[in-house]
């Protein structure tokens, strides 16, 4: 899967699940639902009468639609897979065991004057 499909179809899952939001808040319940909200009477429909089965179904498409897009959204494959980095090799030692390990003092550090 691309990444331009990818996007795509999150665009769409984020549409989607939007409006099933929408739809089951808009929907008439026991209590009246959202609709009473908008100004409606609580035990009719803001939409007509037989707008129970219309938006049942509306729901039920909705629903099955968000489920599709989240399973194509879960099985996108992985772009690159993991590499752990290269392993860094020590840096050997250029100083004698003999002379105690210390610094040479003749030689130029960078990022500091020279001894002139």
């Amino acid at each position: 899967m691309t990444e331009t499909l990818y996007d795509i179809l999150m665009i769409l899952f984020f549409i989607i699940a939007v409006l099933l939001i929408l739809v089951v808040l808009v929907q008439r319940g026991r209590g009246g639902g959202l609709v009473g909200a908008f100004g409606g009477p609580g035990g009719s429909s803001a939409f007509g009468a037989k707008t129970g089965d219309v938006f049942t179904v509306i729901t039920v498409v909705m629903a099955a639609l968000f489920l599709i897009v989240a399973c194509l959204l879960a099985f996108r494959p992985a772009t690159k897979p993991f590499t752990p980095p290269p392993t860094q090799t020590p840096i050997e030692s250029t100083t004698d065991a003999t002379d105690g390990g210390s610094i040479p003092t003749d030689v130029d550090t960078p990022g500091q004057p020279s001894k002139e």
